[in-house]
């Protein structure tokens, strides 16, 4: 009984800010919510919530749809676009009855909806459940990381484009995070363009260059909150730019050892895409990573390719016992393969629907996770 007294309590200690065009709304929100012990915040736009939301950083978000100069699900977009205000959870308040209007605010991200007319402790019971589970996940999010011993890095590198790689390390980082229930930092450092926020649908205005370009003392965990996005629950997401940078843009090597270091030391984790250039940044990055898997088609010219590598490798401080071939069937099975060592892991053609082969192709990501325990 005490301690469900102590979470109601900790509960209304809450920041909520309004964002509703109606002054009696704004009013009669306001005031139930202060009557409850909250900390409320109002606004009479878009616009104006916007900025209210970065200035407060709110724990919840209270929205309505129908409003003049930008409507709700503007609002809710660029909320969930901006980094720093994200994660914040966001229950629509509306007229909008409609299915149409309900299933679109979901898919933007709302955490909860409500019609008007609405009864004031109807509110509240809505406002208490959400920041409740929000609540919740955080304490399992971080009591998993806590438990979890030091993360390791991995790395997938190929040296031939177009071999899958982007698709192996989302592939993996899901696996990961839903069979063993780790903790997982995706970056993407396939530079400029990268390919993980277009599969991804993320955004990209934060990205992994912005935050290598801080000084290597800067990056603490903080800073690197403000540029993940989550995927899933326990899945972090850093983007490539999506776009041409300036060639002295380009991120400084050293300040990837206090980033990859804070969050292995969280638990987590990390890996890396790193396409197939090899950059400075690049190179850092396999000298750093206990486990990288070289990948492959099977086909001729990109084993050639993988051979050569493997070859090299040597020459840039990377020791062959942490290089794993593993061979992607995008163009199919590959019945002979002349590679210089044997792979560690086959995953069959993606586009095979049969039964055999859809558990083969578990299999073999199987094989990867395992390897990474």
């Amino acid at each position: 009984m005490v301690n469900e007294r102590v979470k109601k309590s900790d509960m209304s200690q809450k920041k909520v800010l309004i964002i509703d065009d109606e002054f009696p709304v704004r009013y009669l929100v306001e005031h139930q919510l202060k009557r409850n012990g909250y900390t409320a915040i109002s606004a009479k736009d878009g616009p104006s919530g916007i900025e209210a939301a970065h200035a407060h950083k709110p724990d919840l978000i209270v929205l309505d749809i129908m409003m003049p100069n930008m409507n709700g699900f503007e609002v809710c977009q660029k909320i969930r676009n901006a980094p720093s205000i994200a994660s914040t959870p966001v229950i629509f308040l509306t007229a909008c009855m409609t299915r149409k209007h309900k299933l679109r605010a979901f898919e933007i991200g709302a955490d909860d909806y409500l019609v008007k007319p609405f009864q004031p402790d109807e509110l509240l019971a809505h406002i208490t459940a959400v920041l409740r589970r929000a609540n919740e996940t955080t304490d399992k999010q971080d009591a998993k990381t806590e438990t979890h011993t030091q993360g390791k890095i991995v790395s997938l590198f190929s040296p031939k484009g177009g071999v899958g790689t982007t698709t192996l390390a989302i592939q993996l980082s899901e696996a990961m995070v839903i069979r063993e229930g780790r903790s997982v930092l995706l970056i993407d450092l396939d530079l400029p363009l990268g390919g993980i926020a277009p599969m991804l649908n993320l955004y990209s205005q934060r990205h992994i260059v912005s935050l290598l370009n801080h000084r290597p003392e800067e990056i603490t965990r903080p800073l690197i909150k403000q540029y993940t996005q989550r995927q899933r629950s326990n899945l972090l997401v850093i983007p490539a730019p999506t776009e041409l940078i300036k060639p002295g843009e380009m991120p400084s090597p050293a300040s990837l050892e206090p980033l990859l270091t804070t969050m292995t030391n969280a638990g987590y984790q990390v890996i890396l895409d790193l396409g197939s250039t090899l950059s400075n940044t690049t190179v850092e990055a396999l000298r750093r990573s206990e486990i990288i898997y070289v990948v492959t088609s099977g086909q001729p010219v990109a084993n050639k390719l993988h051979n050569t590598f493997m070859k090299s490798a040597p020459q840039m401080g990377l020791q062959p016992r942490r290089l794993l071939p593993v061979v992607n069937e995008l163009h199919g099975t590959v019945e002979k393969m002349e590679l210089s060592r044997v792979p560690i892991a086959r995953i069959p053609h993606a586009n095979e629907r049969t039964r055999t082969r859809m558990w083969l192709r578990e299999q073999g990501m199987g094989k990867l996770v395992s390897v990474m325990l």
